[in-house]
Formats: structure tokens, sequence, C-alpha cells
């Protein structure tokens, strides 16, 4: 009998708990040119940097968050225009392949809570990838099995840059 109660309690428990979930662009795309370099859109904030940072650990050449924002600056952009297509050309004029504009939210303990990646072209300003992340949980906010479930900003920049490394090699 006890093992039986145990037993149901483990289930309890599990049921209560998720990981991360994620979702991504399923519309498969043929590049007919190589995506070499991506931008990083400057008010993305640690994500995004630690999404840079996975991108070049997977050999690709990243305009970082800062260098970004002094590009705007030079071609007087803002980051509202940045995403029509007559301005992501001349970010295709400066090298750059990819503009990869990142939105999160942190939650009560500074763990990233959920986030939105969006991948323009600067071709054509088609989006040509994007993962909406949200972080696992566990029993009641703050709980041991909460902290064990939740992933923190490097852990949530490895899932979502793999999402993103396979839409743009597939």
């Amino acid at each position: 009998m006890k093992k039986v109660f145990l037993y149901g309690l483990f289930c309890i428990l599990i049921a209560g708990c998720a990981s991360s979930r994620m979702s991504t662009i399923s519309t498969p795309i043929i590049f007919d040119y190589k995506i070499e370099t991506i931008a990083l859109s400057p008010s993305g904030g640690l994500l995004a940097d630690a999404i840079g940072v996975e991108l070049f650990n997977r050999g690709f050449n990243i305009v970082d968050t800062n260098s970004m924002s002094q590009l705007m600056v030079r071609l007087n952009l803002s980051e509202l225009e940045i995403t029509q297509p007559q301005n992501l050309k001349l970010l295709e004029e400066q090298g750059i392949d990819v503009y990869l504009s990142v939105k999160s939210v942190a939650a009560y303990d500074g763990l990233p809570q959920s986030a939105s990646v969006r991948m323009n072209s600067a071709r054509n300003g088609k989006v040509i990838g994007g993962v909406s992340w949200q972080n696992g949980w566990g029993g009641q906010a703050g709980s041991i099995v909460d902290r064990a479930m939740r992933k923190d900003i490097a852990e949530a920049a490895i899932e979502i840059t793999e999402a993103l490394v396979k839409q743009l090699r597939q």
C-alpha cells in the first residue's frame, strides 16, 4: 500500500511539472544564398547576446547589439524602421544577411519567462525563421522543484539557437 501511495504521489508531482516549451516556424524555406552574418537587434538584451554567442559558436559571424546600435546610428535608422525591406537592404549592403530580433520577459526570479525570436532576411525582408519559447515550471513558484525545472539565460539561448540553426540549415 505504501509503494502505491508513493508511486501515486510521484506521478502527481511529475504531472505538475513541465519543461520549457517551444514552437517554431514550420514552413520550410529554401535559401539561394549562404547565410553567414547575423545582426542582433540592439534592444534584445542579455538573451540576444547569449543567442549571439551560441550562433557564433556554430560558425556564424555576429554583429552584436552594441555594434548594431552604432551601425543604425550611422545609417540613421531606428528599431521601428529597421525591418522594412528598404532598410534591411541597407544592412545587406553592409554585409549582413539576417537581422535577428529578440523580445524576452523575465520572471520573478530574474530567469527568462518567455521569448519571441524572429529572423528577417536582409536580402528581401521576409521572415525566414522564428521561435516562441517559454520556460519550464514545476510546483509552486520558487519551490525546489520549480527551480530545478527552470532554465537560465544560457540554457534558454542554447535551446533557441538549436531551433534557429535547424531553420537556417534546412
